[in-house]
């Protein structure tokens, strides 16, 4: 069975005993829904990773039979594919608790869903908020900061803002890196100008260059104006 990437099976309903809601994925411009926060953050990891080709939410159904026998759908979160050799991923999210609370509920449906990947090529990964939350925390934290320019950059109307991409602040920022090839952000915009108001233009533009990947920096450090950055070539 192939994975199909086009459409989810489900849609989430808005919650009142959870946070649920939508992102405007940049990575590949479509609207992804999400029912808990931890799921959202997971997402913010996904939009960030470079190597990511493409991923969905509610991405398909899997039957499985519960513990008293009764035929069962298990949904999993994402699935997910990727620009190098590693085979497509389906994701379960969860926290440790519910993990612990749903054991005999879950084992089934787990089980269920490493046969599927056997038989197809994928591999069945549960995440929990440990691996989201903790391990990658810092990332999680510059992604977020991120990707308000992130999405501001890419929602820009050329035509009538004068912040679109090829203006001559932009190209003033590409030729100081290029000279510079590694410099703080801070030392980028110092050497840029002296004017405080247009500073702070340059530090807008530059976390929108950032956010975009055409300026390359370290996300497993929190980042800020001292924060190393160079030109990705």
């Amino acid at each position: 069975m192939m994975l199909n990437f086009n459409k989810r099976i489900r849609e989430i309903p808005l919650k009142n005993s959870s946070l649920s809601g939508v992102i405007n994925s940049s990575q590949i411009n479509k609207i992804i829904q999400f029912e808990s926060s931890l799921e959202r953050d997971f997402i913010y990891l996904l939009e960030f990773d470079i190597y990511v080709d493409k991923y969905l939410e509610q991405p398909l159904e899997i039957s499985y039979n519960d513990t008293i026998g009764n035929s069962k759908k298990y949904i999993p979160d994402f699935a997910i594919s990727y620009l190098d050799d590693r085979p497509n991923e389906i994701i379960e999210i969860k926290h440790c608790s519910s993990l612990q609370e749903k054991q005999e509920e879950l084992i089934p449906k787990f089980r269920a869903a490493e046969q599927f990947c056997e038989e197809n090529n994928s591999i069945f990964k549960v995440i929990t908020e440990e691996h989201i939350r903790k391990d990658k925390g810092i990332e999680l934290e510059n992604y977020k900061f991120l990707s308000r320019y992130r999405n501001y950059f890419n929602n820009l109307n050329s035509n009538n803002s004068v912040l679109f991409t090829q203006n001559s602040d932009h190209l003033v920022l590409y030729n100081r890196m290029f000279e510079f090839k590694k410099c703080t952000v801070k030392y980028l915009i110092d050497q840029c100008t002296s004017d405080f108001e247009k500073k702070a233009e340059l530090l807008f533009l530059t976390w929108c260059l950032v956010a975009t990947n055409f300026f390359s920096i370290d996300f497993t450090k929190k980042i800020n104006t001292n924060s190393i950055i160079w030109y990705n070539e």
